[in-house]
């Protein structure tokens, strides 16, 4: 078991990007060192490209993924008819498979998952992507061997619970693609100022909006010399397409997009939400942002994004609020200054944890040696 040989791992995670991405990544890294990795993920109606992406890759590398389809409702009822759902669920996996440690990614699918392990005694760890910890994770807090964390902050406001700064696992590529290889993947000119806009898996209607009023105010010179990598989500990508060539900008836009790594390496400015997974790519590329956190978080967002904003990595806009003007007041002067932008980027790199999925995947196996103490 040293080598995480004859180790059993459970991870449950919520089937969004920023859940799922770092459950998979310590799952095939587990896999690796010889565990035996099980990923259970809330699906529900579509899962996006790119987490279909990462599941088959995670399966590749003998990771057992198997979804748990979930409803979406607002409902208390609902939800607690669907937790009873997935605690028998659990109970009939328990059995099958007989976990050593079980690993909760956030997200109200953990609750059940973890609560069912404690009741067998088995060892259980949470993994908190964000700043602040999210609800289901401050409630579980007391019933975990262990709390993962990607920030020292985090960890800070703890108050002695057995908390270790792990970092928040991201994709392997990342950060290593040249920009001659991102500039080849999209058509686009190498030396020209490009902007990135992430909305997340499922796109973000009010950077849409944003993104294609601003581009009324561009002057002729940023019309000619500004590029633009735009995903838009499902709905408005015919929409912002043509925003953009009617306003004479040069554009790749596209609803969703698996090689995210070509991306970030074209970059020299990232317009997007302030996910927890954005924030650490952010890091890991060193890239300056414009973010505009998702106001119906619980704050979660918001938090990711002031912490960027405290330390010189970018500039936060909030929503509602956030005008066309005020935006494109807070690109000018970043794709106008290299000099800036190595600065803003040198800064956000201060939140990189590098060898953050060794870290985790060291942290679990810790625990299932019996290192870890008990909660």
């Amino acid at each position: 078991m040293e080598n995480g040989s004859r180790l059993s791992v459970l991870l449950i995670a919520d089937g969004s990007g920023g859940h799922l991405i770092p459950a998979l990544e310590a799952a095939t890294a587990l896999a690796r060192r010889g565990a035996r990795a099980t990923v259970w993920y809330a699906q529900r109606r579509q899962t996006a490209p790119l987490a279909r992406a990462l599941i088959e890759e995670a399966r590749r590398a003998a990771v057992d993924v198997d979804p748990i389809p979930v409803e979406s409702t607002a409902f208390p009822w609902g939800r607690l008819r669907q937790c009873g759902r997935l605690w028998r669920l659990a109970q009939r996996g328990f059995d099958a498979f007989s976990p050593d440690v079980v690993v909760g990614f956030g997200g109200w699918v953990s609750i059940p998952v973890i609560m069912a392990a404690r009741l067998r005694r088995i060892s259980c760890v949470l993994h908190e992507q964000n700043v602040v910890l999210g609800r289901a994770n401050r409630w579980l807090t007391r019933w975990a061997d262990r709390i993962a964390v990607s920030f020292p902050e985090t960890q800070r406001a703890l108050d002695g619970a057995p908390a270790v700064v792990t970092g928040l696992p991201v994709r392997s590529r990342i950060g290593r693609v040249p920009r001659a290889e991102g500039a080849a993947r999209f058509g686009l000119d190498p030396a020209r100022p490009t902007v990135l806009v992430l909305g997340g898996s499922q796109g973000a209607r009010a950077l849409n909006q944003l993104m294609m009023t601003m581009v009324t105010r561009l002057t002729p010179e940023e019309r000619r010399t500004w590029q633009v990598i735009h995903l838009t989500g499902p709905t408005d990508e015919a929409a912002v397409a043509d925003a953009y060539a009617a306003g004479g900008v040069t554009a790749w836009v596209a609803p969703s997009f698996v090689e995210m790594e070509t991306a970030y390496a074209q970059a020299d400015l990232v317009i997007a939400r302030a996910g927890a997974s954005t924030v650490a790519e952010l890091a890991r590329c060193g890239k300056p942002a414009i973010l505009i956190p998702y106001p119906f978080a619980g704050g979660h967002q918001r938090a990711n994004a002031r912490l960027v904003e405290a330390i010189g990595g970018g500039v936060v806009l909030e929503e509602p609020g956030a005008t066309p003007e005020q935006l494109l007041s807070a690109m000018r002067p970043i794709l106008a200054d290299e000099r800036l932008r190595g600065m803003m980027g040198a800064q956000v790199r201060r939140l990189q944890c590098a060898d953050a999925t060794e870290r985790l995947t060291e942290a679990i196996l810790d625990i299932g040696r019996g290192k870890g103490g008990s909660a």
